[in-house]
């Protein structure tokens, strides 16, 4: 049998096959398959077979026929090309994102399919074939990996008859990889480990990889943290001269240090935050006029003072970006004897401040903006709990000044939302939730998330701080990084007038901010509420830093930026510079006026550095190039800042919910694909997927135009933000993947006959709404035939 299986196997019409099926191909009996299998085995520990992808048996490399090889095909023009990031799903297909907009797509993603990858993986950097496009879009083949985005993962250590494999989390990579030395590096079954990737998986050959680190076993306390620091490549730990740098930086919080400054210390101050936050960045003042006019004070840490350019500490500040909030952890961006420290605008404490006073009339709008390097000393360390306690009638001993104080607050925050809703201000009611540990990192509870009022205080005095700033910064046309929010492009529109039309709710101009607050408020308090705020919100854009003079969409503002979060914010501690230079005199509005030179404008004659002993110190950046690249790199760090928040809170759920195998909840539906519903639990917040297959009480087809899928018997409409009983079937951590299946509906669904007459007249009114705007379509030879007819 042995030389049986070897010649088969170096056959040149040997196709490759599993165990099992191999056996039959030899019509081995059942009794003696365990025989059979020990044979293989030994065979496999041997080195005389080998296994290829997915288990299948073949001959070792050197015993391959040559005529296995398949012969290369006639060469054929090449079609337009990309370049671009590769995005790789779990299903094994990707996507394209052109780095251009310009190109054959136009800036569309390239759909790549399966078996057109080329070995890539998610954040490659590739050049694609553009092939076609079908109505679901461009469709192409990747021709060369350009740069791999990331070569080190973090996976699960296996052992397997044939040695040691690596299975890695996060669906990144699909395949396992073969580790010979994961002895050598102290590896045991199921501990997780850091390892390097020396050959990826291509054309039939397995992949190869080296062992790193072993981070411990699974599901030891603290191995998830540490595993989602690894595979999303947080910098978590700081070199000796950086804080070296950090200390002697701690030490320029002197008598010196005050000299030229604005004492506020007699001010009443006060900081409201988390009842965990680890670090306080903002503290604000107010004083209410008898004219019902407000000066607000909104009081940021001079991280600026403290971190200088160029130097290793502020070299180390802007590779990371952001702090990264894990669940469970904090990665900080800066070192925590500034961080936590001096820093920080602890109660009762001196701290530096950039302050921006701001004064209102009575109707909210900003009359004036004062900036001014100042020192305070918070007199009150309030949370949200005691500040909505407090609003509500609960003092708690409080004294009575803090209690004045937020009262003023909460008048001036509803004059301001009350005006920013005039300007298009939209608010989506979206759930969030807390999760509580125990000392292991467990999941033990969960509860809504806050939503009191003293929350939206904060925020709202937070933006008219970050807004003036930008507005003075546009006075003197400076290139900074702004915080931009595009609106809707025309599909994500089209898809969210659609889906609204579809619930009911029409909607006219999906990129008319007015529009979608009527919409958004026609639906609050109503069941379809959270179908249509999740709907509007999947409809816009990502808000990122860039430089060009774009609005912010979302909060209805013309100049914005990011002022009030310097301590975990890399983009804040720019503006922070910029914001000392004006303030110490050392740049002066252009002669011209604004229609001379619109800001952004890569003119620098428009800047005019004043003298003085502060002139080396600071200024505006000289490289327009350089401001450009420095917005893209944040926007990435804090892409994956919450893209790593995200992985470990899902692990953290899983985790949870892995010993509740079987019991049931109401989710609501957040997606429909063709290949089924994605269900949320509204408690954890936490989706899976019920996939079609287990939709069983009916044959469902997929509406794209409406996203929703149509039961072909029943008429049974499954949409996003109707409700869905279901079932936890299977979770698989490492794949990061929650399986539900359905409950049977108490309800009996609506009539086949009138869903399907619904969704014709739906359809009958889109065609007549598209003939209102473009006309009706001109009678051709195919009308004039029915005519004829």
């Amino acid at each position: 049998m042995r030389e049986k299986i070897l010649t088969h196997l170096r056959s040149h019409h040997y196709h490759p096959m599993k165990l099992r099926r191999l056996a039959r191909f030899f019509d081995v009996a059942e009794e003696d398959y365990g025989e059979f299998r020990t044979l293989v085995k030994t065979m496999l520990r041997d080195g005389e077979i080998d296994v290829g992808p997915r288990g299948k048996l073949v001959a070792p490399r050197e015993e391959r026929p040559e005529a296995e090889a398949p012969k290369p095909p006639p060469a054929r023009p090449r079609k337009a090309g990309v370049a671009g990031r590769f995005s790789l799903s779990q299903r094994g297909f990707g996507f394209v994102t052109p780095a251009a907009n310009d190109g054959p797509t136009g800036g569309d993603d390239l759909y790549i399919g399966p078996e057109d990858t080329l070995g890539a993986v998610t954040n490659d950097q590739v050049v694609a074939e553009v092939r076609g496009k079908s109505p679901r879009g461009w469709f192409g083949r990747i021709l060369e990996i350009t740069e791999r985005g990331q070569t080190r993962f973090v996976g699960t250590y296996h052992e397997t008859p044939t040695g040691g494999i690596v299975r890695p989390d996060g669906g990144i990579l699909l395949q396992d990889f073969a580790v010979p030395d994961a002895t050598s590096a102290g590896a045991r079954p199921k501990d997780k480990v850091v390892f390097e990737v020396l050959k990826y998986a291509l054309r039939g050959e397995p992949g190869e990889a080296v062992i790193t680190k072993v981070l411990g076993p699974r599901g030891a306390p603290g191995v998830d943290t540490l595993s989602v620091i690894h595979q999303f490549d947080l910098p978590h730990e700081f070199a000796e001269d950086v804080l070296d740098v950090a200390r002697r930086a701690a030490d320029r919080l002197d008598d010196a240090a005050l000299g030229d400054r604005r004492d506020l210390t007699g001010d009443i101050i006060l900081t409201i935050d988390p009842v965990d936050a680890r670090d306080f960045d903002d503290a604000v003042s107010l004083k209410e006029d008898p004219d019902g006019t407000f000066t607000l004070g909104v009081h940021i840490a001079d991280v600026a003072h403290f971190v200088r350019p160029g130097e290793p500490l502020d070299e180390e500040a802007r590779l990371r970006g952001t702090s990264v909030y894990l669940p469970t952890a904090v990665v900080p961006m800066l070192p925590e004897v500034l961080s936590n420290g001096v820093c920080s605008l602890q109660e009762g404490r001196t701290r530096l401040t950039k302050s921006a006073f701001i004064h209102f009339d009575r109707d909210g709008e900003p009359r004036d903006v004062e900036l001014a390097n100042t020192f305070i000393r918070s007199r009150k360390r309030l949370t949200y709990e005691q500040a909505s306690a407090a609003l509500e009638g609960k003092t708690d001993g409080l004294e009575s000044w803090v209690v004045d104080l937020l009262k003023a607050m909460e008048r001036l925050a509803r004059v301001l939302l009350e005006r920013r809703r005039r300007l298009g201000y939209l608010e989506l009611d979206l759930p969030e939730v807390n999760l509580e540990f125990n000392d292991d990192g467990c999941v033990v509870a969960a509860h809504p998330e806050d939503t009191s009022f003293s929350h939206r205080i904060i925020e709202m005095f937070m933006v008219e701080a970050n807004e003036a700033v930008a507005r003075e910064l546009d006075k003197f046309q400076q290139t900074y990084l702004r915080r931009i929010h595009p609106e809707p492009d025309d599909e994500a529109a089209e898809d969210l007038m659609h889906y609204a039309k579809s619930v009911g709710y029409p909607l006219h101009n999906p990129r008319d901010r007015r529009d979608l607050q009527q919409l958004l408020n026609a639906v609050r308090g109503k069941p379809e509420a959270y179908g249509i705020h999740l709907a509007v919100l999947r409809s816009l854009k990502r808000a990122e830093y860039s430089i060009k003079k774009e609005n912010h969409f979302a909060l209805g503002s013309e100049a914005y930026c990011h002022f009030t979060s310097p301590i975990r914010r890399y983009p804040d501690l720019t503006i922070h510079r910029l914001f000392d230079a004006l303030v110490r005199g050392q740049l002066e509005k252009p002669t011209g006026g604004p229609a001379a030179s619109p800001a952004g404008s890569t003119d620098r004659e428009v800047w005019r550095p004043r003298g003085g002993r502060h002139k080396a110190k600071a200024g505006p950046p000289t490289d327009d190039g350089a401001t450009a690249e420095l917005a893209a790199h944040c926007s990435r760090t804090e892409r994956r800042a919450e893209a790593a928040e995200r992985e470990l809170t899902k692990i953290k759920l899983l985790e949870f919910l892995e010993h509740r195998i079987g019991d049931t909840f109401t989710g609501i539906i957040t997606g429909v694909q063709q290949f089924g519903v994605f269900v949320e639990n509204p408690k954890l917040l936490i989706d899976g997927l019920v996939h079609i297959s287990n939709l069983k009480d009916d044959t469902y087809q997929f509406d794209r135009r409406r996203w929703i899928l149509v039961g072909r018997r029943t008429g049974r409409v499954l949409r996003v933000g109707s409700s869905l009983e279901v079932r936890i079937a299977a979770i698989n951590i490492p794949r990061r993947q929650l399986d539900l299946e359905p409950v049977e509906p108490a309800v009996p669904a609506k009539p086949a006959h009138e869903t399907k007459k619904a969704i014709r007249q739906e359809k009958k009114a889109d065609r007549k709404e598209k003939w209102t705007k473009r006309g009706p379509p001109k009678a051709g030879k195919k009308h004039n035939r029915r005519k004829r007819r």
